[in-house]
């Protein structure tokens, strides 16, 4: 007779964040140079728990684990015993609301879009920075947004799609063109709580071509600076760019384009707004 065992599998988001190399060693660096012996750490959405079992293993004293989906969060519990991570506190909560019960010194945790159109990471930090200690860490320090004018393939199957969509790193088929210079429109810094007013992105850029061409799209792409300098620029399953569709526009050498783009950080797709012209 065999042992009937039980198997369990995660959601795709949560399992290509695990599965991008890239993305999780950028992260594990970082950890590795933040979190030090001792530490109260508290891994935000840890999603596939891979954030916080690399604290616990980096030398932090506890970890609070903080998952509100109900499926992860029973995942979650089979992987921190598996891999005997006794140090790792669980909680099923929303981490815009938990309450932590003792002051934490490093906050890590991902819950990233690209541009922070989407998501929830402006409220989860507002959140857990009311329960720091003098001197606390955030893994993810600051958030720069970018916008450039490109190029992109929007034809498919022989039908176009002029729709929002991604440029995920190595796939052909998505590769854009940049036809302008790339401008920075926001800068959020996680290591304070960010305000109401701070949310809002209002922005007008001038931008000038850098070669002829058809501009068919707006790219918003995004660098992180992580707590102990290092950078990123972003991976298959982190911070990808996002292509926002507009009207084509032939432009030469040296035209000036100004977009305009509007939104509250962390608010969703419906409250974006943008718009381009040729001057």
């Amino acid at each position: 007779m065999h042992e009937t065992k039980e198997y369990w599998s995660m959601t795709e988001g949560v399992f290509n964040c695990l599965f991008d190399k890239e993305r999780t060693e950028a992260f594990a660096k970082a950890i590795q140079n933040t979190v030090k012996e001792g530490d109260v750490v508290v891994d935000m959405g840890t999603g596939s728990g891979i954030l916080a079992m690399l604290a616990a293993q980096a030398g932090a004293k506890k970890v609070y684990a903080i998952e509100f989906d109900e499926n992860n969060y029973r995942n979650l519990e089979k992987v921190f015993k598996v891999n005997g991570f006794d140090q790792i506190v669980l909680l099923n909560e929303d981490v815009r609301s938990v309450e932590i019960p003792e002051k934490v010194d490093v906050i890590i945790g991902e819950m990233i879009a690209t541009g922070l159109i989407e998501e929830q990471q402006i409220q989860a930090m507002n959140n857990i920075l009311k329960y720091t200690n003098l001197g606390c860490k955030t893994l993810l320090k600051k958030y720069t947004n970018y916008i450039d004018c490109v190029y992109n393939k929007d034809q498919y199957y022989g039908l176009q799609f002029p729709i929002v969509r991604y440029e995920y790193s190595g796939e052909s088929e998505l590769e854009s063109w940049p036809l302008t210079g790339k401008e920075s429109y926001s800068v959020t810094d996680f290591s304070k709580i960010t305000s109401e007013e701070e949310r809002v992105v209002d922005k007008t850029l001038n931008l000038v071509a850098i070669k002829d061409g058809k501009i068919n799209g707006i790219r918003i792409s995004s660098e992180t600076e992580f707590s102990d300098g290092t950078k990123f620029w972003g991976s298959f399953a982190y911070s990808y760019p996002i292509i926002l569709p507009v009207e084509d526009v032939e432009v030469k050498e040296g035209d000036r384009i100004q977009v305009k783009i509007s939104y509250v950080l962390c608010g969703g797709f419906n409250n974006l707004k943008y718009s381009l012209n040729k001057d």
